[in-house]
């Protein structure tokens, strides 16, 4: 997998997370702080690795082992809640994991 493909997986991801983050703020539907906490998480860091693909920073195992941590994490509370937007999101979150794991290898 290139830098380009890698870099549209994160990004999905974040526009994943930030429109579920949006319908969340939107309906008066009751989710947890955590759930709001994680979706945010992770869609800036999704952002942070886009940047540091971009860059090819110095950092870029570290940051990536934090956007799969994250990823994982945010893709596991999606799944717990069994509506179409927050498996996509969960989807998302783990086609961006897996893209990026190669990459966090050196970081371990």
């Amino acid at each position: 997998m290139n830098t380009q493909q890698r870099i549209r997986l994160c990004i999905d991801t974040w526009v994943h997370c930030e429109h579920l983050l949006l319908t969340l703020q939107a309906h008066p539907i009751s989710f947890s702080k955590r759930t709001a906490q994680v979706l945010d998480e992770c869609a800036n860091v999704c952002l942070g690795t886009v940047e540091a693909l971009k860059r090819q920073t110095q950092n870029l195992a570290k940051i990536a082992l934090l956007c799969v941590g994250v990823c994982e994490e945010c893709a596991e509370l999606c799944e717990r809640y069994h509506t179409e937007q927050f498996l996509s999101c969960a989807q998302a979150c783990r086609a961006c994991s897996q893209a990026i794991a190669a990459l966090a290898a050196p970081a371990i």
